[in-house]
């Protein structure tokens, strides 16, 4: 067989090929685009989408943040968590609208069975509809750290709560069937840490990474190779 029709095979197997490149070339002749940020509008180098684990209402939804054996030693990193995650739900349309924390610390403080209360219970005074519960199961913030590739992490469980079922305790939690709760985990390596510096500054990162995390599990979105985060 001659070369010259071993190319003509080849080249006749790639006419989607050359669309593509027509394309990019349209694009990038009309538009002012690069051939990278072509081929990126066209999906390519966007990763694969991935579908929300569960889809919140479109009411009140109540973040609940509970640290209830006090792995965390820095506080703030507890409203940070929350602040965060909310805007992260409302900008990705995740939910329709947060409860805000203020409304939280007000029933906290007024309602005197507080700690009593269930957190079906919390969300139905705060006036949700459903309560996104975070419990916070571990947290390392150290300027000091061992293991350069884990020099730092923030791990949680997250449970969706029905507020309006008060009849079967097996009908509260909506998501996930598991009832421990779905685990996430936000790390920092060691140079990350380096950066940040400050206990406060690592904590304020892990709780920024971790409400990122959160929040992509209630609404679409793409895996992408441009860091773990974006």
């Amino acid at each position: 067989m001659s070369i010259r029709s071993i190319c003509s095979r080849r080249s006749a197997g790639l006419p989607a090929l050359g669309s593509l490149l027509a394309v990019c070339a349209s694009l990038c002749a009309g538009c002012w685009y690069s051939g990278g940020e072509a081929l990126f509008l066209l999906g390519f180098g966007r990763g694969q989408k991935i579908d929300a684990k569960f889809r919140l209402t479109r009411g009140p939804v109540l973040i609940l943040i509970d640290d209830p054996q006090g792995r965390v030693d820095w506080p703030p990193a507890l409203s940070a968590l929350s602040d965060q995650l909310g805007e992260q739900l409302v900008q990705h349309g995740a939910a329709g609208r947060v409860v805000p924390r203020q409304t939280l610390d007000q029933v906290r403080q007024t309602e005197t069975e507080f700690e009593r209360r269930g957190c079906r219970e919390i969300g139905e005074l705060c006036g949700a509809e459903q309560v996104l519960w975070v419990q916070a199961q571990d947290f390392v913030a150290e300027e000091q750290f061992f293991d350069p590739s884990n020099a730092a992490y923030f791990v949680a469980t997250v449970k969706v709560i029905n507020v309006a079922e008060k009849t079967s305790r097996s009908r509260v939690r909506l998501w996930p069937e598991s009832p421990e709760g779905q685990l996430v985990q936000a790390t920092l390596n060691g140079n990350q840490v380096a950066i940040a510096k400050t206990k406060g500054a690592i904590a304020g990162e892990l709780a920024t990474q971790l409400a990122r995390r959160i929040a992509r599990l209630f609404y679409d979105h793409r895996a992408t190779d441009f860091g773990k985060d974006e």
